[in-house]
């Protein structure tokens, strides 16, 4: 009988641990995983990349460009430039805790045995301090999102000049990483990297141009160095391929200009002065980039207009699936030309400046612009080039970027007429935003509290 029982036991004791193996995990989620690994970071931190340039901040800086027109509620409230230190918040958070956080963390946790990764993280980190600082001002940057790290969670607001300095060396440190043949990695970027799907020549070539953007913000204090300094940066860039953040298609996945016009229809409309010049100009890109009005025509809303007639934002952008510019090819032609014109390179800069509308225009609309536009447009010659027009068509070429509102403050082109109806009383336009009122909340030991939105940052005050 005791045979018999240990034989009836055995099949319950393999089932007992075939249940044991099948059963393990049981109560982990695949989609909701417990350890962070390099991919799920970076495919993670890029989501806040996209949120970052495409979202909130991507508007206000439209808007005050009037590139677009607040016509409702809060997008009417920042064309009248009533800009507040708790209306970013969000904005804020994310830029910190979903790309510079995660970028810490990759970097020390799997940095050594991932370098790949690292170096791309070290290049989203430094887009994400640029917007923080060219937004902001003085931000936190050296000792900013280290709180799982150094237990660090009230952070040096660093300078404005500092943080130039560290995000150029940022962008070195994943070039020369990129580059190297030789390093360690255990896992192998791909289909995690939404950006560029693990194409790393690609991110170097994205980081050249980042340098050379950053560089070439600093003509105001140093017109011939920031220009020498840029075209070094650009002289082994080429057109390997835009970075774009990409979208998909069905309700979650839609891009933010999107959902924006889905959620809050009529907020915001195509601005004025942008439909005007393009319209002026026969430009081709005016059906990519706006709407028709229910008769047919292309409208922008004027400041203050609150014009709900007016065209909406078009599908180039605002399409359910359409990809938005982050980092691209047209921007370096545009800096070559400007940079070469600083340095009185004259023909240089007309033959880069040539290169960058056609180049523009192609991106947008699928194809080189006519011979008609070619020739009013993208034809200058040594004696022909303005410094106005390259910074006119690169503020086109620009549409609904944040990079729009810090090239219009360094170049002061185009001339834009204040809203006069805005709420500040100030025939100005607002070169900044005031500190978020989290930092001055929580970590008011080190905030640098700024109220002033028509103060200049550091680089728009040299």
């Amino acid at each position: 009988m005791k045979k018999v029982l240990i034989f009836l036991a055995l099949p319950l004791l393999f089932m007992a641990e075939s249940c044991s193996k099948f059963t393990e995990g049981y109560g982990e989620s695949p989609n909701n995983p417990t350890v962070a690994t390099p991919p799920l970071i970076l495919s993670a931190a890029e989501l806040g990349l996209y949120s970052t340039y495409t979202g909130t901040l991507a508007r206000i800086s439209a808007t005050l460009t009037q590139q677009t027109g607040g016509v409702q509620y809060q997008m009417l409230e920042i064309d009248k430039y009533q800009l507040l230190s708790t209306g970013n918040t969000n904005d804020w958070n994310n830029l910190y805790n979903n790309i510079v956080q995660p970028a810490n963390d990759l970097i020390e946790n799997y940095g050594a045995t991932n370098e790949q990764y690292a170096a791309v993280m070290k290049i989203m980190k430094a887009m994400a301090l640029g917007v923080a600082t060219d937004i902001w001002g003085d931000v936190p940057a050296t000792e900013a999102g280290l709180g799982n790290i150094t237990g660090n969670t009230t952070p040096k607001f660093d300078t404005q000049e500092s943080i130039y300095a560290y995000i150029q060396t940022l962008l070195s440190e994943a070039i020369t990483t990129l580059n190297a043949t030789d390093g360690t990695n255990n896992y192998t970027i791909g289909s995690d990297d939404f950006i560029f799907g693990g194409d790393l020549t690609k991110w170097v070539n994205t980081a050249h141009i980042l340098q050379a953007r950053f560089a070439n913000r600093l003509s105001k204090g140093d017109a011939t160095g920031s220009a020498t300094t840029a075209l070094g940066y650009l002289s082994s860039v080429t057109d390997a391929g835009d970075a774009m953040a990409v979208y998909g298609t069905v309700t979650a996945e839609q891009n933010q200009w999107n959902a924006f016009n889905t959620d809050r229809a009529n907020y915001i409309k195509m601005g004025k002065f942008l439909v005007d010049m393009m319209q002026t100009d026969s430009d081709p890109r005016l059906p990519y980039y706006a709407a028709e009005t229910v008769d047919g025509t292309y409208v922008g809303a004027a400041p203050s207009s609150e014009d709900l007639a007016a065209s909406n934002v078009g599908d180039y952008i605002a399409g359910a699936g359409a990809p938005i510019p982050l980092v691209t090819y047209s921007e370096a032609l545009f800096i070559k030309a400007d940079a070469s014109f600083r340095l009185g390179n004259l023909g240089d800069a007309a033959t880069y400046y040539n290169q960058a509308v056609i180049k523009a225009v192609t991106q947008v609309t699928g194809s080189a612009p006519d011979a008609t536009y070619i020739a009013a447009h993208a034809s200058a010659t040594a004696a022909t080039i303005t410094e106005e027009q390259i910074a006119t068509q690169k503020y086109i070429a620009l549409f609904t970027q944040i990079e729009t509102w810090a090239e219009w403050r360094r170049t002061g082109y185009p001339t834009l007429t204040p809203n006069a109806d805005n709420v500040t009383g100030t025939d100005a336009i607002p070169r900044r935003l005031p500190t978020v009122n989290d930092e001055l909340l929580y970590n008011k030991a080190n905030a640098v509290n700024v109220t002033d939105i028509f103060a200049k940052v550091w680089w728009d005050a040299l």
